[in-house]
């Protein structure tokens, strides 16, 4: 008794399916975001906007807006983030937010090392968003931890959604 297997050419043809790539979020439709101390209000703009649909796709700012200089003291315990949305910024849920991360990095990391997740870093807040939206989400109150030496770093504002990341960095001192 044997086995005999027939081919038919129509089936035994290769599928290819290419991946898609989705475009991130334009920078014109990401909200500003402030960080506010007891002396001072900075408003800083989103570095990189990224897709993660079935191929990562990353798009970094030409211009973002950055604070310029950013100086929070370890004592001001009114240290606060909030998203300045107006309506042609993306704020609701509509990108299903995740989680919004507030770190400190040192000053000599590169923005591509940031982006890849491939340092180590300071966490100053973090918020699970559940079912809110990212403006509610970002709006959140942090503070600088008494053991971090004063000098020069990097904030980082990490907001995370589904299939989706808005980075902002900016140089920032740490004072007394």
């Amino acid at each position: 008794m044997g086995i005999s297997l027939i081919l038919n050419p129509v089936f035994s043809q290769s599928i290819q399916i290419s991946a898609i790539k989705f475009e991130p979020v334009p920078f014109d439709k990401i909200p500003v975001a402030k960080i506010n101390s007891n002396n001072n209000e900075y408003e800083i703009g989103a570095d990189f906007s990224i897709d993660y649909g079935d191929e990562p796709v990353i798009k970094r700012a030409n211009d973002s807006n950055l604070a310029k200089n950013m100086t929070l003291n370890k004592q001001d315990k009114g240290l606060s983030l909030e998203l300045e949305c107006d309506s042609n910024d993306i704020c609701g849920t509509s990108l299903a937010p995740s989680s919004v991360t507030i770190y400190l990095v040192n000053s000599s990391i590169t923005y591509d090392q940031i982006v890849n997740d491939s340092v180590s870093n300071l966490e100053l807040g973090y918020n699970d968003c559940g079912t809110g939206s990212i403006k509610n989400c970002a709006n959140s109150d942090f503070s600088i931890p008494t053991n971090v030496p004063v000098q020069n770093y990097s904030i980082v504002l990490d907001m995370s959604f589904d299939e989706a990341q808005w980075i902002f960095i900016n140089p920032v001192n740490i004072s007394n």
